[in-house]
């Protein structure tokens, strides 16, 4: 099971990186086009913007190290690096006519494959999940037209004052069987909304004045799961989903 969970999920993020590389390409190479179209408008040496935007690129990540992500700031200077050598190859391209036209469409039709092949990844990932590895009715992943949610679900859970205890429960219900042994919830992160409440009194048989109160608007529960492919004895894991549910709306029924 681990095995074939850990395939799927390295498949799954192959693929996310294939079209965000195309695109991510297609930006690179269409920003080098028209920096050498507007030199030669301007009659300046492409070099002089193209040195400028090749140190942005390589400065860019150390924003992650100032604010301490050593990881994202290597993951991001790398994948700059890659991006520069890229920048700087189709800047010393020799200019064709009609070139840029050709990349700026280029680059729309990329951008809106990426964010729809982003969607429709995330959604066909997610049904996989729910239909085979979480207990999606637990989770209160609903629609509005759904019949609402059973009594024992994660919002009933989360309630348990022992931490140790609320995971273990949890987890137990929100993953199913087969799964248990390499799939755990592992972190659980609440947020709740307070905000102003306006009402009314009776008063007399007539219109109260109007009054105002902070009351809790809203709670949200952010579940994080991961991925233990050779069992939970062992260290070794990486990150599976994490979504967010509304305990309002799963409460909420329309007929």
């Amino acid at each position: 099971m681990g095995y074939k969970l850990s395939a799927i999920c390295g498949v799954n993020w192959l693929i996310r990186q294939v079209f965000k590389w195309q695109y991510l390409f297609f930006v690179v190479v269409t920003g080098a086009v028209c920096i050498k179209e507007a030199s030669v408008i301007l009659e300046i040496d492409p070099k002089i913007f193209g040195t400028m935007i090749y140190l942005i690129i390589l400065c860019a990540p150390f924003t992650k190290l100032l604010l301490g992500a050593e990881m994202q700031f290597i993951k991001m200077f790398i994948r700059n690096i890659i991006l520069a050598l890229i920048f700087i190859a189709a800047l010393e391209k020799p200019i064709q006519e009609n070139e840029s036209s050709f990349w700026i469409l280029a680059t729309i039709f990329s951008i809106g494959i990426y964010y729809f092949m982003k969607w429709f990844q995330a959604k066909l990932f997610q049904r996989y999940l729910f239909k085979n590895i979480l207990n999606k009715d637990y989770l209160e992943i609903r629609k509005l037209k759904d019949k609402l949610p059973p009594k024992i679900n994660i919002f009933m859970d989360a309630n348990e004052g022992d931490a140790n205890q609320r995971m273990i429960t949890i987890n137990q219900r929100a993953v199913k069987k087969d799964y248990q042994d390499i799939v755990e919830l592992s972190f659980l992160n609440r947020e709740k909304r307070t905000g102003i409440s306006y009402y009314r009194k009776a008063w007399n048989s007539s219109e109260a004045p109007l009054e105002r109160e902070f009351v809790d608007i809203e709670e949200f529960y952010h579940p994080v799961f991961y991925v233990f492919p050779f069992g939970k004895k062992h260290d070794f894991c990486f990150w599976l989903i994490q979504f967010d549910v509304s305990k309002k709306s799963a409460f909420f029924y329309e007929r």
